[in-house]
Order: structure tokens, then sequence, then C-alpha cells
């Protein structure tokens, strides 16, 4: 409607996506013209307040053969439409809220396309079709039994008072289903959620309502006041959850005159919720179960590691344990030949040490030899240093022994190596 473009713009000039949202609005009001957009203040349960546009009104709704306005609230959030709106009934001061399956007595509206809400297939319009159709199986007003009723104007010739409330009725199960952006109640990026009771929403813990609108405030498009709203219903069986109609194709009536929504599309959307459901449940069980997997996979990689690490360590311990059994039966040789020598010795009081070193080939004969002349060597050499040094000698005749003698260690020395490198001895340091 042209009327309403340029304040929709200004409206949605915060939300995250004003054009999507701005359509999907227009589209709504062109085919309810009785719910009027406004941005007003929100208050949320947690004491936080947004700014939101906000559908008030009312839509006609065909109830038993007649056809009422039932008035309502709708806040669009500034997600949308990515996002559900909130939907509240908004009872005149002489309307009372009726409590059912998917209104609680604070009027919150809570009903699977919402719970399901699904960009682009889900928009404002098609909501309002499917309140429509809710509200026609179950009215969610009913007039008070007491207090004044001002005289209103009727919105269609010829339409029957609201009926009276009984006196008594049996309460309806409220039910909170979970789904995404309502797990057990509202939940929008950066707003509270609304809590989970099993038992119906309470009071308290709903947020804040916008300012209540006197029944003379509103146009005249709302329903007159005279006869009251619909009775509760006697025992009723629970809703069904693959049909919001019980009467068949007849139902679609319902439906205000350029409708979009069919049976064919409230069916498709009901299987196409259950099939994401299903889906979700499916993905979550998958994602716990290869999780639980690839825990036991790096535990049995653990265990695998540990094993093999416990295995080398084994055979390590079994190659050290051969060894030092060796080692233990080498030494226990070598102390047999020592008591065996310490006999010897203290059997025979005159031992030649000549003979008592004995080499077992003549390479290690020569080795000894060699090894004794050079130490000898080295010792004259230090007694010669130490007879020039006390003027015993004179350096003359020093230089010329020293000079002997040292040529004869160098071949000595060479020798030695050599017979080393023949037994594969290590050569000396």
């Amino acid at each position: 409607m042209a009327q309403y473009d340029a304040a929709l713009r200004q409206y949605l000039s915060k939300y995250k996506h004003p054009n999507e949202a701005k359509a999907d609005i227009l589209k709504t009001i062109n085919q309810y013209r009785d719910l009027r957009p406004s941005l007003d203040p929100f208050v949320f349960n947690d004491g936080t307040e947004r700014q939101l546009v906000q559908l008030e009104g009312t839509i006609p709704v065909n109830y038993k053969g007649n056809t009422y306005n039932i008035p309502i609230s709708i806040w669009v959030i500034d997600t949308h439409p990515y996002n559900p709106p909130m939907v509240f009934v908004k009872p005149t001061s002489t309307m009372q809220i009726k409590s059912g399956r998917y209104v609680d007595t604070n009027g919150k509206v809570d009903m699977p396309y919402i719970r399901e809400w699904r960009h682009p297939t889900s928009d404002l319009l098609s909501l309002v079709q499917v309140l429509a159709l809710v509200f026609g199986e179950e009215c969610p007003v009913f007039s008070r039994a007491s207090g004044p009723r001002p005289q209103q104007p009727l919105p269609y010739p010829g339409q029957p008072p609201y009926p009276n409330n009984p006196s008594s009725m049996p309460p309806y199960p409220v039910t909170t289903g979970v789904g995404p952006g309502y797990p057990g109640g509202y939940s929008a990026p950066g707003y509270p959620g609304y809590p989970n009771n099993q038992a119906g929403y309470p009071a308290a813990g709903y947020p804040s309502y916008p300012p209540q609108y006197p029944a003379s405030s509103y146009p005249s498009g709302y329903p007159g006041q005279a006869g009251g709203y619909p009775p509760q219903f006697g025992t009723q069986p629970p809703y069904p959850p693959n049909s919001i109609t019980t009467d068949g194709a007849s139902d679609m009536s319902r439906l205000t005159q350029g409708g979009t929504v069919t049976e064919a599309d409230l069916r498709a959307s009901l299987l196409s919720a259950v099939e994401d459901k299903m889906k979700r449940r499916l993905r979550e069980t998958f994602a716990q179960a290869q999780a639980e997997m690839d825990v036991l996979k790096k535990t049995q990689k653990d265990l695998t590691t540990g094993k093999e690490r416990i295995e080398i360590i084994i055979t390590e311990l079994e190659k050290e344990k051969a060894d030092i059994e060796k080692n233990i039966e080498l030494l226990r040789e070598k102390d047999n030949e020592v008591k065996e020598a310490i006999q010897k010795m203290e059997s025979n009081q005159n031992l030649s040490i000549d003979d008592a070193v004995v080499t077992t080939t003549p390479l290690y004969r020569q080795l000894v030899d060699a090894f004794a002349e050079e130490q000898a060597i080295e010792d004259a050499i230090y007694y010669l240093g130490e007879a020039l040094r006390k003027n015993v000698i004179e350096l003359e005749s020093f230089l010329k022994r020293v000079r002997e003698l040292s040529r004869k260690q160098f071949m000595l020395r060479a020798t030695i190596q050599k017979c080393r490198e023949k037994a594969g001895l290590p050569p000396l340091a």
C-alpha cells in the first residue's frame, strides 16, 4: 500500500534485511487491510528494549459459519524474514483470552508454523492465513461475563454477536514444542528466550506487552461486543499434527479472498517440517555417533602405540638381561683365574718376573719387549737430564747420548704401533 511505503522504509532502516522485510509486510497488509504497521518499543523479559515494527489490527476468522474479527499483534523482529515473528492475541477491555493449544493465558501464540519457520517458504501472509484457520478451529477470545458492552458497528452486515463464555470448561493442554528459533520459547539472535515450561508459559516469564488499547480506539473493522466471543469447547481430542482443518476441503473456505495457502500447501508445509526435524535429529545422532567413533579410534590408536612402545621396552630389557648374564658369566671366569693365580703365587715364593710374564704368540712377545725397552729409554733420558742439571755430565756428551736414545726410542714406538695394528689392538693415544 502506497501510504505505508515511506513509513516502512523509515521503520525498517535499522533492520538487517529491510527490503525483504518491507516486501513481506506490504504483501500482508495489502491482503489484510485492518493490519496497520507502526514502530513501537518492545520490552523483553530481561528488561532489554527494542524498537520493532508491529502489525496491529484484526483478521477475519470463520467460526461455525459466522465471521468474526480477532484482534492480534504481530511483532516483526529485526532479523526478519530469517527468524519468525512474535504473535499475540490482544483482547479489548470487554474481551478475555481463552487459552488453548496454541494460545496461552497471556495471549502468546505458539504453533508449528512459527516453530518451523523457514525462509523463503515461510512469510507473514501465510502466517496470518494459518492463524485464521487455527482460530477458526479454536477461538482464542471470548466476551467477559459481566461489565458494560460498548456498542460498535458490526464489520459484516447481519453478523451475530459473539457467544458468551460458559461458567465451567475443561482446560486445554498447552503444547510446548521445540524447533529452530523456538527452543522452548522465542529465541532470536541477541534476544532472551521464553522459559521452557512443559506445563505452559507462566505469566511472569513473558516479555512485557505493548500498551493495551481501549475498545474505543479500534476502528470500525473490529467486531461488535454485543454478544461476546465464542464459547469454550467441552472435551476435545488433541489437535491432529498433520492437518489444520477437520472438515476436509470444505474448511479451505476459511481463507480470505485472494489467500495463497491451500490444503496441499499446508500438508506440504507440515510434511516438510517433519522431514526437516527428522533430518536434524538424524544429523545430531550421526554427529554424536561420529564423535564417539572418533574418540574410540583415538583411544585405539593410543593403545596400539602404547603396546608397540611396551613391546620395544620388553625387547630391550630382554637384550640387556642377556648381556648382563653374559657379563656375569665372564666375571665368574675371571674371578676363578685370579683366584688360581693367587694360589700359585702363594705356593711359589721364588717367582721370576720374566717367567711370570709369558706371551702366547711371538707378535705379543715382540710387542712386550719393544714396550719395555721404550719405557727404559724414557727413564734413561730423564736421568741424563738430571745429570746435566747437576753438572755431572757435559753438555756435548748429553746431547750425543740423548740423540742416540731418541732415535732408538722412535724406532721402538713405530714397532709398537705396527704390532698393535697386526694384533688388532686400538692405537695408543
